[in-house]
């Protein structure tokens, strides 16, 4: 979550004119994230979350997909998983548009997010992964991953680096695409379940947010982006990587063909990682406050080009 649009008491006045919520006591800024704008606001006893959606300033979140997370989180609370509501306007949609801009409001979720997680917070974790590849089985709706196998090539392109920099990713993408599996268990993931995602109340995981890379891919690679989000501490912890693994394996069983290929993978979300975060440090559109060191992944894909954690299961 960020800000980049400013707005004052006035403009929250429009951005809440299609919805009947009543008037606002006060708003905030949230600084955490990248993505989006973000604004937490309080209603009587309630509070909300204003998201607009930033996607000509952080080239990512394109307007096409925004009807694909929206009926996701709509599908996802009809099967009970943690995930804010998105509030419907006084025209019945759950989209809305102030200033050429797209935007929704949520309910805000009533926990905290933790700074530094425990081995029970990744057992935690597991399970809520699990439940969500599990519960979407049956969702009908499409969308490719964009940040996957055939774009890293075009991201690195738009990269500047020097050229060893250059010569060494282009050879991991060579790796991966060699070694890529053609089938593995796949369906929807989150595809960015860091920390920050995730609410915590009495040590409990009450509320997972930020769909907006959820995508069609193998769970596999879903499991690793957590593994190296929630486990990697200068070198993985291996003691919180098997809880995380026991939790999701308690909800769905892990094929041996994905514990063979979890290095692979883990190679991968850490290369996905890393150019992501060039592409943010480089866009002078997102204030330095924002951006996250692209360094921590490039030291995770230099672990596991020499450390495979399948000698572990």
């Amino acid at each position: 979550m960020a800000y980049y649009t400013k707005i004052n008491k006035n403009d929250f006045k429009n951005y809440l004119n299609n919805y009947s919520l009543g008037k606002i006591d006060y708003f905030k800024g949230i600084n955490e994230g990248i993505e989006n704008t973000n604004y937490l606001f309080k209603i009587k006893n309630n509070k909300f979350i204003l998201t607009i959606f930033e996607n000509k300033i952080t080239e990512r979140i394109k307007n096409k997909n925004l009807s694909f997370f929206i009926e996701l989180i709509n599908f996802l609370i009809k099967k009970k998983f943690p995930c804010p509501n998105i509030i419907y306007n006084n025209y019945e949609k759950q989209l809305s548009s102030y200033k050429k801009k797209q935007y929704t409001i949520t309910n805000f979720v009533n926990g905290k997010i933790k700074k530094k997680n425990t081995a029970n917070d990744c057992y935690q974790l597991g399970k809520e992964l699990g439940l969500l590849h599990i519960k979407t089985k049956n969702f009908k709706k499409k969308r490719r991953n964009d940040f996957s196998l055939n774009e890293w090539s075009k991201l690195l392109k738009k990269i500047k680096l020097k050229k060893e920099e250059i010569n060494f990713l282009n050879n991991e993408i060579k790796f991966l695409k060699r070694n890529w599996p053609k089938k593995l268990p796949s369906g929807i993931i989150h595809g960015d379940l860091f920390p920050d995602n995730v609410f915590f109340k009495n040590k409990k995981i009450i509320g997972i947010i930020d769909l907006s890379n959820a995508c069609c891919d193998f769970f596999c690679y879903d499991i690793a982006i957590c593994i190296n989000a929630w486990c990697f501490e200068k070198k993985i912890n291996i003691r919180k990587m098997k809880l995380l693994i026991k939790g999701y394996n308690s909800i769905r069983k892990i094929s041996t063909q994905e514990i063979k290929n979890l290095n692979l993978f883990l190679r991968a979300s850490s290369l996905r990682f890393y150019l992501s975060r060039l592409m943010d440090l480089q866009n002078k559109k997102i204030p330095l406050k924002y951006k996250k060191n692209p360094k921590e992944y490039l030291n995770k894909l230099k672990f596991f080009q020499i450390n495979d954690l399948k000698n572990y299961f």
